[in-house]
């Protein structure tokens, strides 16, 4: 049978695998030497070079056979070389092999036996003991004590196969270093002496075995460098032993090179070859080799154990070949291989990773019915199973059940349960559960992964940033899903300095190998074509890529001249799960907003890749490659590719400037500032609204004549406010507090000019000194009259002329989103054109009597709409306002905007 070399595994057999696995008969010959009768050796007699007649003769003359305590000569190299130490080679063996030798001398006492006499009669005199009793002598000797001057003469009635098990039931009793006393006393000896046979496949075979660490594997290599040099052949067991040898020592190479030296000499494997083997298999992640194992135990017409079909089941599941792992188990069930708990465990974990709850459930009822024990890693794996489909009902009442049963719930209970819980859109109890149970269990870092998500699911950037910078500084494994959860949730707060963090995030992923897309030229009709796959994540995660990718094609076509050497330009990003909706329409959006030239393909395309859910949608869109080029430097895209300026070198190499520059940003930092301008925003929005409770303006009691003339004025408060020094937001005031007078009565008493400086007086908080200049700049009468005017709206509007505008407003959504700049560099990239555009609502009656929040609202989100800013409502403004882009009261007002924006 040709058989091919296979590689990997994991699970150690035990030290004595290979006795356990004797096949035919060696097993039961050597259970029948450890009962063989030998000359007694009295189990009471001194351990020391003296003591009774009885135990100096055998003392005695085990000394004149040659009984040394020899030591393990480095034979290994020698024997490589051809050279054994003294060993001598002859071609025949001048001592007949003593095999059998302790039944002989029972069958000298058996025909001793006269009529009407018994055994024991025919041996009076004469103590017989067993292996055991060898055993128990050795047991009871000083530690500077010969145990083979003790039991030299016992060896003398001992075949190899009892020499054998002698030597096992040492290491058994914890007398290794005994056994391989007396083992190397007998390697020593010379051909001619009557122990040398002892030292024969048998007892090196057992010793091989006992090498059970890695220190002693050289030992177990020298071993078998002796059996060569001595011509001991090596038999399937040798080599079983000499791998499970190799795989406590984790020299899983050697391993497999020894196996390769057993078929290429022949050697046909057996079961418990098989069985460490597949252990092998198991750590090197060779789950195909471990499958390939059952079509060899087919092909040899050898039935495979529950162990066996248990380490294929680990192999493929710590490969993430769960299916396959799910087929190896249905394989097992239908040849009627009775289940263990490791097997049940097992196939718990491929059930559960492979989606199948219900299959998973039925095993974790049938250990309890065929009365298994179902321990912490039995739930462990059904908890599993209940994290992707989000059955958080189903996982706490699996946790409740398995400390009612008295078991303490490990890591991995702790992690599925919240991560079922996160996954089906309960994160308060995940949180709440984490909470009652970090207690009981330490987290891992799988747990700290789960929990920043859960973080960011409640909006609670401040301790998923601070439990994530921990995670990073203490050099912890950070998985894709946390990464891709921090930035979404980070760039989805809007906020500049957690947008930085974002994309310093996405960064450290992006070299880390994550978040990679793929390029690749192929040809087509129009020549050739340059494939783009975008890789998938949450919806801002992908909008960073694609912003990436913008820059990193920029960059490619600039070096090649601006004339590209394709033809066409395809896009494709895969879509799949809840976020597909939202993942089609931030690129669909994001390309539009930008007037890219790419248009969606007219059919998305259905496909099936390996490891990937049947028919996952993909997105695609096709481009003139000249029509890219010329786009990609274009002002919009400028504008778009600045946003990712903020990130540095870490993102995008070779563009300097931003809001960020080179400079890295400390998240814990930029987490602990933002939630101190959180408060201070929210106290300030709380102001705003309970001034809009009760400072409301009645738009339908201003006159249409008030109307027709308030543009004018609005333009000239506009105007006239930067000429005498007063910020824009004072400007804004006055026009409130002017829509304010108009709606009284003071509207048909006083001009509108004079109620327009009068206003702007107020606001400004001057004294009468500035009255001359204010009634000059609005050629509004003298400067008496306009202290009249100020006299008389002070008094209409109760002297309450305290007001908050739609332009403050917006400052402050802009402090909370932390721009703090009037500078068009800083702000254009958080609010596109929303300062200016705040001065044309202003001037429009569609906004006359809006409250300030929905102007400023309806305002900003408008201008990032159009500058493709996404999102286009940050959840930082949508928490703090208590709006969102759906809002009914807002709509109106963003249509207004956009309108507006238009005419700009």
């Amino acid at each position: 049978m040709n058989i091919s070399k296979h590689g990997s595994s994991s699970g150690i057999a035990p030290a004595q695998l290979y006795f356990n696995g004797f096949k035919d008969g060696m097993e039961s010959d050597m259970s029948s030497a450890e009962t063989l009768p030998v000359m007694q050796l009295l189990p009471d007699m001194p351990g020391s070079s003296t003591g009774s007649p009885k135990q100096q003769a055998v003392q005695a003359q085990s000394c004149d056979s040659g009984g040394v305590r020899g030591h393990s000569p480095d034979l290994l190299g020698r024997a490589l070389h051809g050279r054994v130490g003294s060993f001598k080679q002859p071609a025949v063996p001048t001592t007949q092999t003593r095999k059998g030798q302790g039944y002989r001398r029972l069958w000298q006492m058996v025909s001793r036996v006269q009529r009407g006499e018994r055994l024991s009669d025919t041996s009076a005199g004469r103590e017989d003991v067993t292996v055991e009793d060898l055993v128990k002598t050795v047991q009871q000797l000083p530690a500077s004590a010969s145990a083979v001057e003790a039991i030299a003469a016992g060896l003398a009635y001992l075949d190899s196969r009892a020499a054998a098990a002698l030597l096992k039931a040492l290491a058994k009793a914890g007398l290794g270093q005994r056994a391989v006393e007396i083992f190397d006393y007998l390697r020593t000896l010379e051909p001619e002496h009557e122990l040398y046979s002892l030292a024969d496949i048998f007892t090196y075979t057992t010793m091989i075995s006992q090498c059970n660490s890695h220190h002693q594997l050289r030992r177990a290599l020298e071993l078998v460098a002796e059996m060569r040099s001595r011509a001991v052949p090596l038999n399937v067991h040798t080599y079983s032993a000499l791998l499970n040898v190799c795989l406590k020592a984790n020299e899983l190479d050697l391993s497999l090179d020894v196996y390769a030296q057993m078929l290429a000499e022949g050697c046909t494997p057996n079961l418990v070859t098989y069985n460490t083997l597949l252990d092998i298999y198991n750590k090197t992640g060779r789950w195909m080799d471990a499958l390939n194992v059952l079509e060899l135990l087919q092909h040899q017409n050898i039935k495979p154990e529950a162990r066996t079909y248990n380490a294929i089941i680990s192999t493929c599941n710590a490969a993430g070949r769960y299916a396959e792992a799910v087929r190896v188990h249905k394989v097992m069930c239908a040849a009627g291989v009775e289940p263990n708990s490791a097997t049940f465990n097992a196939a718990l974990t491929s059930y559960a990773r492979s989606g199948q709850l219900d299959a998973g459930l039925g095993l974790f009822h049938a250990m309890a019915a065929r009365g298994y024990e179902r321990g912490a890693n039995t739930y462990a794996a059904v908890l599993a199973a209940c994290d992707l489909p989000g059955r958080w009902d189903l996982a706490l009442e699996l946790l409740q059940q398995m400390q009612s049963e008295g078991l303490r719930p490990s890591t991995a209970c702790l992690t599925s349960a919240i991560s079922a819980c996160l996954h089906g859109g309960q994160p308060a109890r995940a949180e709440q559960l984490f909470e009652r149970m970090y207690t009981v269990c330490k987290p891992d870092a799988g747990t700290v992964n789960c929990l920043v998500c859960v973080y960011c699911r409640l909006g609670k950037h401040q301790q998923a940033v601070n439990m994530l910078e921990v995670m990073l500084r203490g050099g912890q494994h950070v998985d894709l899903t946390t990464y891709d959860a921090a930035i979404d949730a980070c760039w989805a707060t809007g906020v500049v300095p957690l947008q930085k963090y974002a994309l310093q995030l996405y960064g450290r992923a992006h070299q880390q190998g994550l978040f990679q897309g793929l390029v690749s030229e192929q040809a087509c009709a129009e020549g050739s074509l340059l494939d783009i796959q975008l890789p998938g994540g949450s919806p801002h995660v992908v909008l960073i890529s694609l912003l990436h990718m913008l820059h990193e094609l920029r960059y490619h076509f600039a070096a090649m001249g601006g004339a590209p050497c394709v033809g066409k330009v395809l896009l494709r990003l895969g879509l799949q799960g809840q976020d597909a909706k939202a993942l089609s329409h931030v690129v669909t959006s994001q390309l539009c907003t930008l007037a890219s030239p790419f248009v969606a393909l007219p059919a998305p395309a259905f496909c099936n890749q390996p490891g990937m859910p049947a028919q996952v949608e993909e997105l695609q869109f096709a481009a003139d490659s000249l029509a890219v080029a010329e786009w990609l430097h274009g002002s919009a895209v400028a504008v778009a590719l600045g946003v990712l300026s903020q990130s540095g070198p870490g993102i995008m190499p070779g563009m300097a400037g931003g809001m960020m520059g080179s400079r890295g940003v400390d998240g814990m930092m930029a987490a602990q500032e933002d939630a101190q301008r959180e408060l201070k925003c929210r106290q300030a929005m709380m102001s705003v609204q309970a001034f809009e409770r009760t400072c409301g303006i009645n738009a339908q009691a201003i006159p249409q004549a008030a109307l027709l003339q308030r543009a004018e004025l609005v333009q000239a408060l506009l105007r006239s406010a930067p000429c005498i020094g007063l910020a824009a937001e004072v400007a804004h005031d006055a026009v409130q507090l002017l829509d304010r007078a108009l709606a009284s009565p003071l509207a048909g008493n006083v001009s509108g000019r004079l109620l327009a400086a009068a206003c702007l007086h107020i606001t400004a908080h001057h004294d009468a000194s500035s009255a001359p200049m204010l009634a000059a700049l609005f050629q509004a009468g003298s400067p008496q009259q306009l202290l009249i005017a100020v006299a008389q709206v002070r008094q209409v509007l109760g002297g309450g002329c305290v007001t908050i505008s739609a332009m403050r407003v917006l400052r402050l959504l802009l402090e909370r989103l932390g721009v703090e700049s009037d500078e068009l560099s800083a702000t254009r990239y958080v609010c596109g054109q929303a300062l200016l555009l705040a001065g044309a609502a202003a001037q429009s009656a569609a906004f006359v009597g809006c409250p300030p929040s929905v102007v400023a609202v309806a305002v900003l989100c408008a201008c990032r709409v159009a500058a493709g800013l996404l999102p286009a409502w940050p959840s930082a403004l949508a928490a703090l306002t208590g709006y969102d882009e759906n809002s009914d009261v807002l709509q109106p007002y963003l249509k207004a905007a956009m309108q507006l924006l238009l005419e700009l």
